[in-house]
């Protein structure tokens, strides 16, 4: 795994986005990021885990306060590389948005893949994490533990148990597969394997009837329901040939009645028919004349139109000749006022247009002398607002240079020199290391009292236990019992049940024999009876016939075995499938019984005792004993289930308290070791202890140690006061320097105003004459308002002038036009009145011609008996519908009798017929029925009985495979294989560590792996004498945990593929003296030819001159900007 880049924003001190160019960065083999206590370094790592896990291991909750206080979203993008044959880029993004103080929420999330497309792999929170666990094979403790190192975690792997070291190194070297995950799949093979077995032995049971001899009886049945069918189908046939015959009858007289009915009611509307034949003839009659009596009434109404409007004509001419002449007189009396106003109206017009413009100048010079004055004015402000800008500005450069005065002699107050630094360094050092002694000696003796506490706790519950284990066992044991006696039932049962079939089959043979007996000794009699003294035996030849056979003796036995043959066979019929489920029941309650005994070892097998009922059976008939056996059957089965249901209980119970037993056992037993361990370990200490300050005492004779702490902590205040101090003296420069400029520039400013103001005031004195001048020549109209509003007064008037001569004119012109229309009107009507009465004369002429015959004496008579087309369509219609029906009834009922033939039918009759009919497709229907659910019987039958020898062979093939998964399940049961691959991984990893720590100590220090799977330290330089590694110093802690963490990051390959080329370290570096550093820079710089790079995350300024890379972190500013980070190469 290699760092591309990361992008950080909003999280912690970071504000702006800031990207880390890590590609650059790691080229080195070693790099360092650098930047004073709380400028964010340890920020950057938590960036990494939180793109890539979503999580800040340091922070509440994970992920509370992460967000900038000034943000209200924070940002991560995470590229990193994955290199086996090829590389492969991804990328993490994250996202989240404030959601109140403290806590933010998820806003954009996505894993994606970095190919020449970019794929999205996943884009949900809970789906990124699990990829990135899935890709990485490492959990975010794994990650922190061995990849990214921050404060408080770089020597945790060193501390850690067996357990966590276990379940650790399992997931960096990829050895799941070989231990909780194999052990998983191998439980759910096994869990399957037996579910199918049980599958396929409740199927078994579940199949019932199965056999040869119920096949038989399955075919049997279906033959006699075929014969059965066949019966059924000739009866239901017959019975609708009659009911068909019966039904044309019925049908034939209803529908006689029906014409019958009809037809008389047709009779009722003979009279309405006459009076509509009598009523269409006047109307075909009316409707000829129609055309001539239209004419002449037309005639009329047009001979006395036009007379009214020859009438009106003359009428309306004669108004509109007065009316003109009026029009005349109005319109020449307007023209000569017209005449006398409109030159003056049009003279005050010219003048007050002039005045109008004169007035739009005057105000355009007013706006701009207006403008001028309000640019006067804003230069004054501006003079003012300049001018107290420069009073601050000269006051702010003699207050800064007075205060920079100040920092520079408190600067100097702080300063500490390089002795007391030393000295101070070296008795803090001891001072921590003993407090640390001090801290873990109190913290291990609690430890001890604790483990001391929880040990009695445990035996107190171990006893408890032990006789609540007792209390189940003689439950497990009672219940056993009920469970063997029940198989003892079955046993019993199996076995009479098949000594009764035995003793069935017998009898059935046996009269099948004495059947056959009973034939040859029929025909033995019959043919003595043919045979002669004297003539030879057809049979055997002999002529002598000592004991010829009695004609009186008869066979009887047919009437006497019938009834005992049908039993005999019925029960060995039935007793196939009963013997089936004592068979089921025999291999479940033995499947039971041996997993109860593998489950309990305190339980044994014992003989199971028979039940002494086959005597009392013996002296039963063998149907009644079958019988008695199925009734006992059900009882045993009842019992069977209640057994089952008890013990599986009391198993549970009692697998749970030995399992939490044997918890408690092993608890106990490690307590102990604890116990022991912490004993030892509380004895270390005390005496690391007593060295210590003996040490202390005699290097620094007068001091205690908590003086020493406060004098390192004084040291580091001065340190962090003078680093203040020069921020602030540089601070103060660059104050100073832009104060300086910007004094001058507000003097510049200032002089530029008053220029500027000087010319405007000039101008305005000049617009202010100009304005005058105009002002004299409007001395009539005192605004705009006025001069606009005379002027419009004078064209209101003009134009008022003009529109009533208008008006007049057109009011002459239109009587003129009007009188010629109506003069032209009048002739026209006169001569259609003489055309109108000319045409009148004619049209009487004609009516009374055509009329002459008929039965109209009036031409208005012929509208009242008119009818509509579709009135006339529907007389005629009605009148042959009703001539139509006749006849078609006196058809209907000749050919209804010619098909009655003089037969009839009874409604009883009819409906017997149709019961009969019914009756017989009911017995059909039950007989295609039974035919139906015989043959599904048969199929089924055949069906189970096939699948019954399947299962039989399936059976055998999972049991082989189940007896198989036993044998793996025992081989890796526990974590046995898993922990010597990890030990074997362990031993590697020390090796390298081992001989790392043997380069960083001058070889003073070794490390190994004891008997636990613990980490203790070999001091070679005190004759190899081991020790355990909570006893090291702070900076021997520091040493041996980097050896540990360079040799795992040497051997990583995540997920079993992909090597790991880096890790950070945040911390540890101001544990060392100076060569110390030096050699572990060596040592670092060594790892360019490793192909790893290691990120050092430090403030010590002699680290920072050894490193050609560095990443400087410049600290959040009071300003508001927010972290930011730079390059520097060397």
């Amino acid at each position: 795994m290699k760092p591309i880049s990361l992008s950080i924003k909003g999280l912690h001190s970071f504000r702006e986005e800031q990207v880390i160019d890590f590609e650059r960065l790691c080229g080195a083999g070693v790099f360092g990021i650098f930047g004073p206590t709380g400028s964010g370094k340890s920020s950057i790592l938590d960036a990494m885990t939180l793109a890539l896990y979503g999580k800040v291991e340091r922070a509440s909750n994970n992920t509370h306060g992460i967000l900038n206080h000034a943000e209200a979203e924070l940002s991560v993008s995470f590229t990193f590389k994955l290199q086996t044959g090829h590389e492969t880029a991804y990328k993490v993004e994250r996202v989240f948005k404030r959601t109140d103080e403290t806590k933010v929420k998820t806003s954009i999330c996505r894993f994606i893949e970095m190919k020449e497309q970019q794929t999205v792999l996943a884009d949900k929170a809970n789906d990124v994490n699990r990829k990135v666990e899935e890709l990485l094979g490492l959990t975010i403790d794994d990650f922190t533990r061995a990849v990214v190192l921050p404060q408080g975690k770089f020597a945790e792997f060193l501390s850690l148990k067996g357990a966590d070291r276990r379940q650790m190194l399992q997931r960096l070297f990829n050895l799941e597969q070989y231990g909780d995950r194999l052990v998983k799949k191998l439980k759910k093979q096994a869990q399957k394997a037996y579910a199918k077995k049980n599958e396929m032995l409740a199927e078994q049971a579940g199949l019932g009837e199965a056999g040869a001899e119920a096949l038989k009886r399955a075919e049997k049945h279906l033959e006699e329901a075929e014969q059965s069918l066949q019966m059924k189908q000739r009866e239901r046939d017959m019975q609708i040939h009659h009911f068909e015959e019966c039904q044309e009858i019925w049908n034939l007289q209803k529908e006689k009645e029906s014409y019958s009915k009809d037809e008389a009611e047709l009779f009722k509307k003979k009279d309405m028919i006459a009076e509509k034949e009598t009523r269409l003839h006047l109307a075909e009659t009316a409707g000829m004349l129609k055309p001539y009596a239209d004419g002449f009434l037309e005639a009329q109404q047009d001979a006395a139109r036009a007379e009214h409007e020859e009438k009106q004509a003359r009428g309306e001419l004669e108004k509109y000749e007065v009316l003109h002449e009026k029009a005349q007189q109005g319109y020449e009396n307007f023209r000569k006022l017209k005449n006398e106003k409109e030159p003056e109206l049009l003279k005050q017009e010219e003048q007050l247009t002039a005045l109008k413009e004169i007035e739009k100048q005057r105000a355009a010079v007013q706006k701009e002398a207006d403008a001028k004055q309000e640019e006067k004015r804003v230069k004054e402000e501006e003079i003012k607002h300049a001018t107290d800008e420069l009073a601050k500005v000269k006051n702010l450069l003699e207050r800064g240079a007075s205060r920079q005065n100040q920092l520079k002699a408190e600067l100097k107050s702080v300063q500490v020199s390089s002795e007391e630094r030393k000295n101070c360094r070296h008795a803090g050092q001891l001072a921590f290391q003993i407090q640390q002694l001090q801290s873990e000696a109190a913290a291990e003796q609690e430890r001890l009292d604790k483990h001391q506490a929880v040990i009695r706790e445990l035996q107190q519950e171990q006893q408890k236990l032990d006789r609540m284990m007792k209390s189940e066992e003689e439950n497990i044991q009672s219940a056993f019992s009920a469970v063997e006696r029940a198989y003892a039932m079955v046993c019993e049962t199996d076995r009479s049940l098949a000594e009764t079939v035995h003793q069935a089959v017998q009898k059935r043979d046996g009269i099948l024999a004495n059947r056959e007996q009973a034939k040859m000794d029929q025909l033995t009699r019959e043919l003595s009876k043919k045979l002669k003294k004297g003539e030879p035996c057809p049979v055997c030849g002999s002529t002598h016939h000592e004991k010829p056979a009695h004609s009186n003796v008869q066979s009887i036995l047919f009437e006497e075995t019938e009834a005992d043959l049908k039993d005999a066979e019925t029960v060995i019929a039935e007793a196939s499938a009963l013997a089936q489920e004592l068979l089921s029941a025999k291999v479940t309650l033995e499947q039971q019984s041996d997993h109860f005994i593998s489950e309990c070892p305190f339980l044994s097998k014992s003989e199971p005792e028979m039940a002494e009922t086959a005597a009392s059976l013996e002296q039963e008939s063998i149907p009644e004993r079958f019988r008695q056996i199925g009734f006992e059957w059900k009882g045993v089965r009842q019992d069977l289930n209640e057994i089952k249901s008890r013990m599986s209980k009391l198993l549970h119970a009692y697998k749970e308290a030995s399992k939490k037993r044997e918890q408690i056992r092993e608890r106990i037993s490690y307590e102990r070791k604890e116990q022991e361990r912490l004993e030892q370990r509380v004895r270390g200490l005390n005496d690391s202890l007593n060295e210590q300050q003996k040490s202390f005492a005699e290097q620094f004779e007068g001091l205690s140690h908590e003086q020493a702490e406060k004098w390192q902590k004084s040291i580091e205040e001065k340190d962090l006061a003078a680093e203040e101090y020069e921020k602030r003296i540089e601070t103060s420069i660059h104050f100073l320097e832009e104060h300086e400029q910007q004094k001058d520039k507000l003097t510049e400013r200032l002089f530029t105003l008053d220029k500027e103001k000087l010319d405007l005031h000039y101008m305005i004195e000049s617009l202010k004459k100009e304005i005058s001048d105009y002002q004299k020549e409007l001395k009539d109209y005192p605004d705009t308002a006025a001069i606009e509003e005379r002027l419009q007064d004078v064209k209101s008037q003009l134009a008022k002038l003009n529109d009533e001569e208008k008006a007049l004119y057109e009011q002459l012109k239109e009587t003129e036009s009007r009188i010629s229309q109506l003069r032209a009107q009048t002739k026209g009507c006169e001569l259609a009145l003489r055309e109108a009465s000319a045409r009148l004369e004619k049209a009487a002429d004609v009516w009374r011609e055509k009329a002459g015959d008929t039965m109209f004496e009036q031409a208005a008579e012929v509208k009242k008996l008119l009818l509509d087309a579709e009135e006339l369509a529907r007389l005629k219609h009605d009148i042959q519908s009703y001539w139509d029906q006749t006849k078609q009834f006196e058809s209907n009922l000749k050919r209804i009798a010619e098909k009655l033939g003089g037969r009839s039918i009874s409604a009883e009759e009819w409906e017997k017929a149709a019961v009969l009919k019914e009756q017989a497709e009911e017995a059909f229907s039950s007989a295609l029925e039974e035919r139906g659910a015989a043959g599904k019987a048969l199929a089924v039958i055949r069906e189970n009985h096939k699948r019954f020898k399947e299962l039989e062979a399936s059976l055998k093939e999972w049991q082989t495979y189940i007896d198989r998964l036993d044998k793996l399940q025992a081989v890796f049961k526990g974590n046995s294989f898993v922990e010597y691959l990890a030990e074997e991984q362990l031993e590697s990893v020390t090796r390298d560590a081992s001989a790392r720590l043997g380069g960083l100590t001058r070889q003073r220090y070794a490390i190994e792996v004891d008997s636990e799977g613990g980490f203790v330290m070999r001091d070679d330089a005190n004759g190899g004498v081991k020790r355990p590694v909570t006893s090291l110093s702070g900076g021997e802690t520091f040493l041996t945990s980097l050896a540990l963490a360079l040799a795992l990051s040497a051997q990583i390959q995540l997920r079993g593929e992909y090597p790991l080329q880096f890790f950070f370290l945040d911390e540890g570096f101001g544990t060392l003296d100076q060569d110390l550093l030096d050699t572990v820079v060596t040592a670092l710089e060594k790892l360019q030819s490793d192909n790893l790079s290691v990120g050092v995350i430090s403030h010590v300024q002699e680290l920072r001159a050894r490193l050609p890379k560095k990443l400087i972190v410049h600290p959040a500013e009071p300003s508001g900007k927010g972290t930011s980070v730079s390059l520097e190469m060397i």
